[in-house]
This record gives C-alpha cells, structure tokens and sequence, in this order.
C-alpha cells in the first residue's frame, strides 16, 4: 500500500511540475529581446525554444535551438534536471540533439502536422558516478560504454499552430511527443530479450516556441 501511495504522489508531482513548464514555455520572451542592434550577432539568435518533461534528458528539460532547411532539421541544446525525490539524488545534464522532420501534413493554413520527425542525441550527465572514464578499480575494457555519456535515438510526432500578429514576439508554437532510447538499451534487449520494451523505451512531451 505504502508502495502504491508512493507512486501515485509522483505521478501527481510529475503532473504539476508538467502543467508548470506549460505555462512557463507559453510566456511571452518580452525580456530576451528580439531585436539584437547588430545583425552580427541576430546570426546567431536562436530559432526556438524548448521545454519538455521527461523523454530521457531529465524529469524537465529547457533547451533551445536552430532550423535549418527550410525548418526540416532541427538542432537543440537542452539542460535537463531530476530532482532528488524523483532519483537518488539531484541530476544535472545537457544534450545535444539533431533531429529531421521528412513528412509534413498541412492541415489547415495554419495548422501543420509532422508525423515521424526522427533524432540523435547525445546525453551527459554530472556527478562522482557519471563518469567519462573507467574507474581504476574495474578491469580495462570491463565496459564498452560509461555512465557519464550516452547516445541515443527518437522518434516523435509534432502539431505546430502559426499565429503570428504585429503585437507577438513569437510567431508559431508547437506541441510534441517522442519516445525514446539509447544505445545501451537497445544492446542490451538484442542480447537479453527478456527485458520488457518499458524498460528501454521512454516517453516526453514537450512544447516549442518559434520566433
């Protein structure tokens, strides 16, 4: 009982902090500023901004990044958190992600849809036991891969509404889901079958603000 109490209080926990970066992500940017003086530097501004819960790069994530392509690929930095009553301890990481979006339904004049967007990542996390390399209490090659960097692979669907207005800072916003995995997941369902698909396979949802 104890122990089903215990997860329906993170399941509420998970919820909230969820309806949080909702509301959070659906602010206005006024204080970032969309004109830069210098086109130099506007070169560099980001395209978009993210936050997503869950999905593998921490409890919440923020990120932001660039379109290229005519917005069919997309490149993000994201800082991710797990809180310590959600793990053993407070986790901090950053990930790099790429991502190609092929398909493209325009469901309206404003509304469109992206079906299989597909991704890559790489994940690092901080900390004394996310380490880069071996420890030199384990044999050499004991391990093909370390705790403290980690690749992976998604798959995600995105719904995108355009509603820019001369009185908006940001012109489109988007809602997305993606599950996903990692490498060493999936090694290690090839070589143990056994292990359940829920154990490998993860889900986020996340929001995108396009300027």
């Amino acid at each position: 009982m104890l122990l089903i109490f215990k997860h329906i209080t993170l399941l509420k926990r998970s919820f909230i902090a969820f309806i949080i970066s909702v509301i959070f992500a659906l602010i206005p940017l006024n204080s970032l500023g969309k004109e830069p003086n210098s086109n130099w530097l506007k070169t560099f501004y980001p395209n978009h901004y993210k936050v997503q819960f869950a999905g593998g790069i921490g409890f919440l994530s923020a990120g932001f990044g660039y379109d290229f392509f005519n917005n069919r690929v997309d490149l993000s930095y994201f800082y991710g958190y797990v809180p310590q009553w959600h793990s053993e301890e407070d986790l901090h990481s950053v990930s790099l992600q790429i991502s190609g979006k092929p398909f493209k339904l325009d469901l309206t004049h404003k509304v469109k849809y992206y079906p299989l967007n597909i991704g890559i990542f790489i994940h690092h996390t901080f900390g004394e036991e996310y380490y880069l390399t071996l420890p030199d209490h384990y044999p050499e090659d004991y391990y093909w891969w370390y705790p403290g960097r980690t690749g992976g692979l998604f798959i995600e669907g995105q719904l995108n509404y355009r509603y820019k207005k001369p009185d908006q800072n940001f012109s489109e916003i988007g809602f997305y889901y993606r599950i996903v995995t990692r490498g060493v997941y999936l090694t290690s369902k090839f070589s143990n079958s056994s292990i359940p698909l829920e154990d490998i396979f993860s889900l986020g949802l996340g929001i995108v603000i396009y300027y």
